[in-house]
């Protein structure tokens, strides 16, 4: 018998255009010396910002998911690239952020595991052939009149990267090429063109990936892997640091 479980997310989002200036020290100071270190190498203010607000907004929301002080959350990163949370001590908690020059998006989860994905919009010509070594874009998907190319390229590039935050690995030449299918949701699920190993199959039958409210400007992918054996219910929380975070709220 299959159990029914409640499996909640939460995602963040926050866009440059939206922090005050004032805000932009107090986000600063919210970093580590390696997070301040990385940011003040981006030379075009528009990249540096985006990196402090993501970084800012991922101390934020972990914060107050764990009820401690942003300063006090320790980071390391494993061989992929992908963070971890080292300290201080919690219960084990699954995230995710990703940002552009236009917004910031991040998730968490303590049920599932989690990879977000937000991609700027118009801001270069579109080329699908930069997706079709990763995923099937073919005539038949490029022909459905329901969505705009604009939106069937992002929503397929967002839910690529998503997916294989989610997994864990970040996206890859080396990886195997992939096929969303669409199910009674109205979500994705994952497949792959050939045929792949057990272990990678397991985890690609497991995701689920839904576009997300993004900030203006961008488009957003949530990836989860799903429980073995397990009927779920997503319960998203949606927040906005503007609205539901004062910097200043933590010493």
């Amino acid at each position: 018998m299959r159990v029914k479980r409640r499996c909640h997310i939460q995602i963040w989002r926050a866009s440059p255009s939206d922090v005050e200036p004032a805000q932009w020290r107090d986000l600063t100071n919210l970093l580590d010396l390696t997070e301040r270190s990385q940011a003040f190498k981006f030379r075009q203010a528009a990249d540096r910002n985006a990196y402090v607000l993501a970084h800012g907004l991922r101390r934020l929301a972990l914060a107050v998911m764990l009820d401690v002080a942003p300063t006090a959350l320790v980071f390391t990163y494993d061989e992929n690239g992908k963070p971890q949370l080292i300290a201080p001590k919690h219960p084990p908690i699954h995230f995710s952020h990703s940002h552009t020059r236009r917004g910031v998006v991040f998730a968490a989860s303590a049920d599932v595991p989690v990879g977000v994905d937000a991609e700027s919009v118009g801001t270069e010509p579109l080329d699908f052939a930069l997706l079709s070594p990763f995923v099937d874009c073919s005539a038949s998907v490029l022909a459905n009149k329901k969505h705009s190319p604009t939106t069937t390229f992002y929503r397929h590039w967002t839910a690529l990267e998503a997916f294989f935050k989610a997994v864990g690995s970040g996206l890859s030449s080396a990886h195997p090429r992939l096929r969303f299918v669409p199910d009674p949701q109205g979500h994705w699920k994952v497949e792959f063109d050939a045929h792949q190993t057990p272990d990678i199959t397991a985890l690609a039958s497991r995701a689920v990936v839904m576009p997300i409210t993004s900030p203006i400007g961008c488009m957003a992918s949530l990836a989860i892997l799903e429980p073995l054996g397990e009927d779920i219910t997503l319960v998203v929380h949606e927040k906005e640091l503007s609205a539901n975070v004062e910097l200043n709220f933590y010493p």
